[in-house]
């Protein structure tokens, strides 16, 4: 009789991985790479298992590995480029491998995949038109990928455009309903086109379907936020409040459209912002802090975390003002 063949390390490996064990996937790829050194399939499972367990320069280490036992293989290009841009945030690293893979003759998915890594990188890099034009080609071959769409969505709203960008959520929303980070991006864009009751309607759908990632918004009004912030300033060690003293605390809801347009790094759900002069510095313009109602209100699973939310903002923002950093600030206590 003839016994059936145990399966080698690589396939076990890769069924390990797929049932989501990386510890043992990376032992059983390790234990590939003893017996076959050069093999790119086991220095690729590798690095994938690590990159899983979030030991990320290591996972970058072994998909280098696999690319240099087989450079031409361009899937293991774009999960060095997925690795770099997602995790190690070296996005300009992303932009020249992928525009190296644009050069080369690929295949479909393979094409889809480099434009969409190339888009992230290039918006994470505040290039916005650069990556909405590579996610608009990636989409004319692929229309119904809901990946890309809802990237050009997030890239529309966080550039500040949002009735394209309430376009592509809705888009997205026909596609899959059941998605709660859909509803809820799609609820942070009609609330700054001023639709609040859809808004709502969207944080509770997203909220319903996942509700310890996606808690409901706490509200606050702005005098509440404003009465925060005076009792932080109250506080505050007397060197601090003398600097500060002719410096408005001003309580908005959002930043406005045009500052989303002119600072794309920034983007509409920042929590506070110091415009103006810094305390050492004289030049004619205006110096306010800003505190940001509704971001705030969605950071917070109830009211004295978000008050705990606005003190450290305000304290941030005092911080950028003053010219000290978080670690100023923490050995100051003030964090």
């Amino acid at each position: 009789m003839i016994m059936p063949r145990e399966p080698g390390y690589l396939e076990r490996a890769d069924a390990a991985y797929d049932a989501g064990q990386f510890e043992k996937a990376m032992e059983l790829y390790q234990k590939q790479i003893e017996l076959e050194p050069e093999m790119p399939e086991g220095h690729e499972g590798l690095g994938l298992s690590l990159w899983a367990l979030e030991r990320h320069r290591e996972a970058l280490q072994a998909l280098n590995t696999a690319q240099k036992f087989d450079p031409e293989n361009a899937g293991i290009a774009i999960n060095r480029a997925a690795l770099l841009t997602d995790a190690l945030e070296r996005h300009e690293e992303t932009v020249a491998i992928c525009e190296g893979l644009a050069r080369r003759k690929l295949k479909r998915n393979d094409v889809r995949d480099a434009r969409y890594f190339a888009a992230k990188a290039h918006f994470r890099l505040g290039n916005d038109a650069k990556a909405l034009a590579l996610l608009d080609a990636a989409l004319r071959d692929a229309p119904g990928d809901i990946e890309l769409l809802s990237w050009k969505a997030h890239v529309l709203y966080e550039s500040g455009q949002y009735d394209q960008s309430r376009l592509a959520h809705e888009k997205c929303l026909q596609l899959d309903t059941e998605d709660p980070g859909i509803w809820w991006d799609y609820g942070l864009v009609v609330e700054k086109l001023g639709d609040e009751p859809a808004a709502r309607r969207a944080f509770e759908r997203a909220h319903e379907l996942e509700p310890d990632d996606f808690p409901l918004p706490v509200p606050i009004s702005a005098k509440d936020v404003e009465g925060i912030a005076r009792r932080t300033l109250a506080e505050l060690p007397d060197d601090f409040r003398d600097a500060i003293r002719d410096v408005p605390v001003i309580v908005d809801d959002f930043p406005s459209r045009e500052f989303v347009l002119e600072h794309p790094t920034l983007g509409p759900q920042i929590l506070g912002l110091f415009t103006g002069n810094t305390h050492y510095e004289s030049h004619p313009m205006p110096t306010v802090i800003l505190l940001f109602r509704k971001n705030l209100e969605k950071i917070a699973a109830d009211r004295e975390e978000l008050e705990a939310e606005v003190r450290t903002t305000l304290l941030h923002e005092i911080g950028h003002y003053l010219g000290l950093n978080e670690d100023d600030l923490r050995e100051r206590g003030l964090d």
